[in-house]
């Protein structure tokens, strides 16, 4: 079984304190440790030292060693010790306590050498003569710089153990403590961060169900807010996208079912006979002609549409004149402008940067925005086409002046089969997709488009292309 987040957090807060506590406890019990039997260490040192002085007359006059053996006693009382005497030849001459039979011991020839060198021999563990870990000391003592003898005292370490026992115990019960408070803090913690990530995993998998009204509400201002805002902006456009996807299905269905309907229609009308002459027959198929052209149509600007969002589009991008396509787009469209009676002014200087992008594609930039422009003049109106060098690009304009774009849908124009006057459109036969396919293209090229628009008075729509090397129009 799969562990939770929250598990996890709270099992290694827990295992991070424990280690810690450990650590920590370990270092303050073998540090105070330490420093007591330093402490004891140096606490017999200077014992010694004292008896030494106590002793020395004793060993210089060789008198009886009893009243030695009294004072002795009396430091066991002090400190608890046992204290022994040595001769200057390392043998013990003295002892107290039970260890009357260690008289006549001699002490190891590198601690003699130590004494004999004026310095305090100290050693702490075990010995030959004690069951136990002791602090021993020995202090020389001299007279006119000859070593004459010593003092040796024993203490038990027991008692630095027993300080130490206690206040690991000590310790421990405070430790167990701070681990309680800790966990319960852990807990606390460990809910806090686990409880945004649970309602996170919650929405995620609402938004994987295809439920996007789900919302990420946090109140606090770290990482997990910014995911919250993150999932909630995610939400939010996958939203819209689903909006846009139900319907761009929406309108490919019916944009595909008007056509086939009159197709379906027409041909049953053939089939059937329904033709009263030959000029009835032939205005069925001019108009089947028409459908299937609007069809034909569609399904380009699909496909096209359908290149941009799945990122296969390719471009061929160079060096091109301007000029040449406008004219291009124009000898496509001369008969819709002779329909019409459209005039065109063309003004684009002869100096003018060439473009850099791909020019079949800017073609159908313009001829989109021209075609555009066309369906939306006035018969005998006027389609101006400006072009100039701006700031390391070129701006392009077409200028119509028609029925203009009402301000409330001059945003959504460049939103895939919105249409200002759809009726007009479809009797026209615009697919819906002209503009969205410039806006589409004209991104790719890195460039901006805009529009300009008075209802009743026309619009302007501009585009912005990167300029090339420096060749100029001829």
């Amino acid at each position: 079984m799969n562990k939770s987040i929250f598990s996890k957090l709270l099992s290694s807060y827990i295992g991070i304190v424990l280690v810690a506590v450990t650590i920590v406890g370990s270092m303050q019990v073998y540090l105070v440790q330490n420093y007591l039997i330093k402490n004891k260490e140096q606490e017999l040192v200077v014992r010694s030292q004292e008896l030494s002085d106590i002793v020395k007359p004793f060993l210089l006059t060789n008198s009886d060693p009893r009243p030695v053996l009294l004072t002795v006693n009396r430091a066991d009382r002090v400190l608890g010790t046992e204290a022994w005497i040595i001769d200057k030849d390392g043998k013990v001459i003295v002892a107290s306590a039970d260890h009357l039979y260690c008289v006549g011991n001699t002490l190891e020839e590198m601690d003699l050498d130590q004494l004999k060198s004026g310095k305090v021999s100290i050693r702490t563990g075990q010995t030959e003569y004690f069951k136990k870990a002791m602090i021993r000391t020995i202090a020389p003592i001299f007279d006119e710089n000859q070593f004459i003898g010593g003092v040796i005292l024993y203490s038990p370490v027991k008692g630095v153990n027993d300080t130490t026992k206690t206040m690991s115990k000590l310790y421990l019960g405070a430790a167990l403590i701070g681990i309680l408070i800790s966990i319960c803090i852990g807990f606390l913690l460990t809910k806090q961060i686990t409880r945004p990530i649970k309602r996170v995993c919650e929405v995620t998998k609402s938004i994987a169900d295809g439920k996007f009204d789900e919302r990420v509400e946090l109140k606090s201002k770290d990482e997990l807010n910014v995911l919250a805002s993150s999932i909630n902006h995610m939400t939010k456009r996958l939203s819209e996208h689903e909006k846009m996807r139900r319907n761009f299905v929406a309108n490919v269905s019916h944009e595909l079912r008007s056509p086939l309907t009159s197709i379906q229609g027409y041909i049953d009308a053939l089939i059937q006979g329904k033709g009263k002459d030959r000029q009835d027959e032939n205005r069925y198929l001019q108009i089947l002609q028409k459908e299937t052209h609007r069809l034909i149509r569609l399904v380009n600007d699909l496909l096209e549409i359908s290149q941009f969002d799945s990122q296969t589009a390719t471009f061929d991008v160079d060096g091109f004149p301007l000029r040449s396509i406008v004219d291009r787009a124009l000898t496509s469209l001369k008969i819709q402008l002779e329909g019409k009676h459209l005039t065109v002014n063309i003004d684009i200087p002869q100096n003018l940067p060439f473009c850099y992008g791909d020019e079949d594609r800017i073609e159908q930039v313009i001829y989109n925005l021209l075609d555009n422009a066309i369906r939306y003049s006035s018969h005998g109106g006027l389609i101006i086409i400006f072009a100039t060098s701006l700031n390391e690009e070129v701006l392009v304009e077409i200028t119509d002046f028609g029925q203009g774009i009402p301000p409330q849908d001059i945003p959504f124009i460049w939103d895939r089969f919105y249409r200002v006057d759809k009726a007009r459109s479809r009797s026209e036969g615009g697919t819906g997709l002209g503009l969205a396919i410039v806006k589409g293209i004209v991104d790719k090229h890195g460039g901006q488009v805009l529009v300009k628009s008075r209802l009743g008075e026309g619009s302007k729509f501009s585009f912005t292309l990167k300029q090339s090397e420096p060749e100029t129009e001829t």
